[in-house]
């Protein structure tokens, strides 16, 4: 018979196996649902270690183990504060298959779940001490729990996840065992030989935030990593598919851990709830907004809304254009788009992803001094400059690979490189940790202010592809799980310098970072593939975060398919308010006249918004109801009361409606104005109808429209 011992209030009840330690019930009792589905008695956490040499570092193969040893569970309860204390006490694990690196390991392990009167959210956390002489720990998968489920069914429960500006997934159970996530390049679910369905992305990159939230229309489960050191973190989903359905959820963590050593995981937030994903928003910048702040940009930025994006100077054996091309490039985004904004990429030594670090100018694209004169022309013209310099990889190609390459490169656990191929060329993943690494890259930004007149720096890859733990034993990290920490190293340094010699610099990055956020002006967000993108989840829970995103028309589609996407694309970026990145070159010939027409009046209307975005707050579509199938309305929040509501009507709808909270206490009092895509800023007031404690306001037939509501 089982014996559990149980921790509970007004809102939720955990219980674990008193033999075992495994959890066994997980229950809202607001709602009265079990979450716990299908209990597996799968140990609260995972350890993986290594075989370990002082001389050489880790050795060996990499060991999954568990608790072995029956654990000592206690309750206690502070008869003051009333706060609950369950602890979990083990002293042995065991691998999980034999091998040569098999045998019991001597790990004291204590799991402590904290529970404070009338909260609805449980504080996790775990300490360990290695007492084995002969291996270490370098990964910690907590906590971790299997066999969840909300409400009655499975298949109408919705993941939240964030991947990049972030993910919204409904029915994962069966959407993470599809081929379709199953061949999502970097951010996959692998099938594992026990046959469950596992999807894990680090953080800070690929994952731009610790969080992650299941919700269904009655209950929310939301899990939070609320470790203010920022480690390198993998957000660990599971299911067993259709076949099994039930989710799974864990943090991972990596730190070597030797012989007398101790280490804390920090602590884990498991709240359960009766809200949407906005609750897990909410709870996750309450968290991180005692341990960051917001950045402080230049005022003129906040002017800006589109970017003259320049990648076509030389890719590949093609050159598009040249140094002394400059001037008239800017002026023809000026002129065209109003675009003061030009970011050049594909200026270097042999062109767009070749040659990579090595970032001086190509020979055949001009001199140091033409590039130099043309900078200046966009300055003196009125426009600025940002250059791209990409601050993760080296060419395995390129002269001083032997020596740099290989001493800056991350390595894993059997010192071997991580490679990416980016077209035809194979890069090493060089090592944000490592201080030579930092430094060169804060001295070719500061290069490029100083010597070149850029006000702009774009770091590439550095919020978007995956961050690794690295076990390079000469460089100059003391963990192995410091990525993210050396990243931050460069940011904090580099903005205040650069700004010393331009006081209107700034920095731009590719994707998002939470961390990373307080030293960038502007993050390009995108996945590259459509695969559940929800950018609304960094805008919602980072408004202050400029998201900048590609109005492009995309690669691999033509025709209707190919106009549809790009003014999809146009709208999404419209209603939360992203810079647009506007490639001119993309837009060029005959059958790209539609779509450079569509764009242009979307610039248009874009520059019109830009007054009350700027003074704005992005709150997705709070207080915004009975909205018209087939239409998208945002809502953000003014500084004088107001409300600004951004729609989108892709379809032309005729007749649809939105309905929006009142304000005030008489109709007279409340005016709306507004423009459409195409069309001129209305003069007289829009039309609106007055219901009870709502307003109702018609949806333009235009693609995209806005209405301003003033009380």
């Amino acid at each position: 018979m089982m014996h559990t011992h149980t921790i509970e209030n007004s809102r939720l009840r955990i219980a674990v196996d008193s033999g075992t330690g495994a959890l066994v019930s997980l229950v809202n009792k607001i709602t009265g649902d079990e979450y716990l589905k299908h209990p597996s008695r799968q140990p609260l956490f995972k350890l993986v270690t290594m075989a370990w040499q002082a001389d050489e570092g880790g050795s060996g193969e990499r060991v999954e183990r568990l608790p072995e040893s029956e654990p000592r569970v206690h309750v206690a309860r502070d008869p003051v504060t009333g706060l609950q204390r369950l602890q979990i006490r083990t002293e042995e694990l065991t691998p999980l298959a034999a091998g040569p690196d098999g045998g019991s390991m001597r790990v004291e392990a204590v799991v402590t779940i904290e529970l404070e009167p009338d909260a609805c959210e449980a504080v996790w956390s775990l300490e360990l001490v290695n007492r084995d002489a002969g291996h270490r720990i370098v990964e910690v998968l907590f906590p971790y729990m299997r066999g969840l489920g909300l409400g009655e069914r499975w298949d109408d429960d919705t993941l939240i996840y964030p991947h990049h500006a972030g993910e919204k997934t409904d029915n994962p159970v069966a959407q993470y065992a599809s081929d379709k996530y199953r061949g999502f390049w970097r951010a996959e679910t692998v099938l594992e030989p026990d046959g469950i369905y596992s999807r894990e992305i680090n953080y800070c990159g690929l994952a731009s935030m610790t969080w992650m939230y299941l919700y269904d229309r009655d209950n929310g489960l939301y899990l939070g990593s609320h470790d203010e050191r920022f480690p390198l973190t993998g957000l660990r989903v599971e299911t067993g598919g259709p076949e099994q359905p039930w989710m799974g959820f864990g943090f991972r963590k990596y730190s070597v851990i030797g012989e007398g050593q101790s280490w804390s995981s920090g602590p884990s937030v498991i709240a359960l709830t009766e809200s949407d994903w906005r609750w897990g928003s909410k709870r996750y910048r309450g968290w991180i907004d005692r341990h960051i702040e917001m950045p402080v940009n230049p005022s003129f930025l906040g002017k800006e809304y589109v970017l003259n994006q320049c990648y076509n100077f030389k890719r590949g054996d093609h050159i598009a254009n040249r140094f002394a091309d400059i001037p008239s490039m800017f002026r023809a985004g000026l002129e065209q788009y109003g675009m003061k904004h030009m970011f050049i990429a594909s200026w270097n030594r042999k062109g767009f992803d070749r040659d990579y670090p090595e970032y001086q100018p190509d020979m055949e694209l001009g001199t140091p001094w033409e590039l130099y004169e043309g900078v200046q022309a966009v300055n003196e013209g009125g426009g600025f400059v940002t250059f791209y310099i990409n601050a993760r990889i080296f060419d395995k190609d390129h002269d001083f690979f032997p020596t740099l390459g290989h001493k800056w490169a991350i390595k894993d656990h059997a010192q071997a490189f991580m490679n990416e191929t980016y077209g035809p060329v194979e890069f090493t993943v060089s090592c944000p940790s490592h201080d030579e690494w930092q430094q060169y890259l804060l001295d070719m930004s500061r290069w490029m202010v100083r010597s070149y007149g850029a006000t702009g720096i774009y770091l590439d890859q550095l919020g978007s592809a995956d961050p690794y733990p690295c076990y390079d034993a000469g460089h100059s990290h003391r963990d192995i799980g410091e990525f993210n920490t050396g990243y931050l190293r460069v940011l904090r340094e580099l903005l205040p310098e650069i700004r010393r010699m331009n006081p209107d610099s700034f920095l731009m990055i590719e994707n998002c970072g939470d961390i990373y956020g307080s030293y960038v002006w502007g993050n390009l967000t995108w996945n590259g593939e459509n695969y559940d993108e929800f950018y609304n989840l960094y805008k919602y829970t980072f408004p202050e975060y400029v998201q900048v995103n590609m109005v492009n028309p995309r690669r691999g589609l033509e025709g209707d398919a190919l106009e549809w996407k790009l003014r999809w694309d146009i709208a999404r970026a419209m209603l939360i308010g992203s810079v647009f990145w506007i490639g001119m070159y993309r837009f060029e010939g005959p059958e790209n006249e539609a779509m450079q027409r569509f764009l242009l009046q979307a610039v248009e209307l874009r520059a019109a918004l830009q007054p009350y975005i700027e003074s704005g707050v992005y709150v997705d579509n709070d207080d915004v109801r009975a909205v018209s199938e087939g239409i998208n309305v945002a809502r953000w929040k003014l500084a004088d009361g107001g409300n600004l509501y951004i729609i989108s009507n892709l379809d032309s709808i005729e007749g649809a409606v939105f309905e929006v909270a009142r304000q005030g206490t008489a109709s007279a009092e409340t005016t709306v104005v507004g423009a459409e895509l195409g069309g001129a800023a209305q003069a007289a007031p829009a039309p609106f109808t007055v219901q009870a404690e709502w307003l109702q306001l018609p949806v333009p037939a235009a693609a995209i429209s806005y209405r301003v509501v003033r009380p």
